[in-house]
């Protein structure tokens, strides 16, 4: 019988809820490795997503072959209110963590391909140095101070700079691998995913090719939830998902909705008839993840033309 253990996760320690116990331990590789030699084969690690404080624990899970799964922060705490449980802390976290386990008995995150992990990182830095860049670049509409400015256009160039070369790095390391050039090739097929949003799907969502159209929209945070209750009919929205996925999506469904023949008669149809533009652009970026996906999942599938 699987035995689901909790663990909070916090930037310097690991709050543990296993056996109906409270433990606590240091977030270094020292004491989470000595803890998860503790544990059975037959044991369950449930934490929650923690800005990134949770990688050395899921990394090191994987090392010494330990169950781990990781869950939504909000779908944990909506189901500590769901229970009655308003207090918070890092124990009672724990123990939430413990029993969301045993009530859900969520899937275990697989064992990710180091190189996808290594483009994975080099993407999500190209990304935040192209953030810095809009950032710098939005300063100087207020500065006219010359010599201030300077140092943003320094800066700009140099942050460009570095944005290529990590370009150039995820490039080769893709070229290096046939299985993962196959898979960007395929996904270039679409008119509207261009090279670096291929890189950017191949790294940040190593799931596309193995979901339904369904799970491939709800995890890049595309997908149109209802708020329907009664006669009341709501409007749609979509929350969640993987924000980088989604910034990559929306420049996709820019062009897409320019260039691709199919989805700009679709984007015309939906704000002739008045629809949002926004709304519109979110309906394109739904249909090419989904398109994506369908394409690495099926090697017969086919684009309309």
């Amino acid at each position: 019988m699987k035995t689901y253990i909790g663990i909070d996760v916090a930037k310097l320690h690991l709050d543990i809820h296993q056996d109906g116990k409270a433990s606590r331990i240091p977030n270094n590789e020292k004491s989470i490795t000595g803890f998860l030699k503790s544990l059975s084969e037959h044991s369950m690690i449930v934490c929650e997503s923690s800005g990134g404080f949770e990688a050395l624990l899921i990394s090191l899970a994987h090392i010494h072959l330990r169950s781990i799964a990781r869950i939504n922060a909000r779908q944990v705490r909506d189901f500590a209110k769901a229970k009655g449980r308003l207090a918070k802390s890092d124990s009672i976290d724990a123990q939430i963590l413990a029993e969301f386990g045993q009530t859900f008995r969520p899937s275990p995150l697989s064992i990710p391909d180091q190189l996808q992990q290594e483009i994975a990182a080099l993407v999500k830095l190209r990304a935040h140095f192209l953030t810095q860049i809009t950032q710098n670049n939005n300063l100087t509409e207020t500065i006219s101070d010359q010599f201030i400015l300077a140092i943003i256009r320094k800066t700009v160039a140099n942050l460009k700079k570095q944005a290529d070369n990590l370009q150039k790095l995820i490039a080769a390391k893709i070229q290096a691998s046939p299985s993962l050039q196959s898979k960007v090739s395929r996904l270039q097929e679409v008119q509207g995913i261009g090279e670096i949003t291929a890189f950017s799907l191949i790294g940040l969502m190593p799931e596309l090719g193995s979901l339904s159209d369904a799970q491939a929209a709800s995890l890049a945070g595309v997908a149109p939830f209802n708020h329907d209750s009664g006669q009341f009919r709501g409007q749609r929205h979509t929350r969640g998902g993987r924000f980088q996925i989604r910034s990559v999506l929306y420049m996709s469904a820019l062009v897409a909705s320019r260039h691709n023949p199919i989805l700009k008669a679709l984007y015309q149809r939906l704000v002739n008839a008045g629809k949002p533009k926004k709304l519109a652009l979110t309906a394109l970026m739904r249909k090419l993840i989904i398109l994506a996906n369908r394409l690495l999942k099926n090697p017969n599938f086919s684009l309309a033309s």
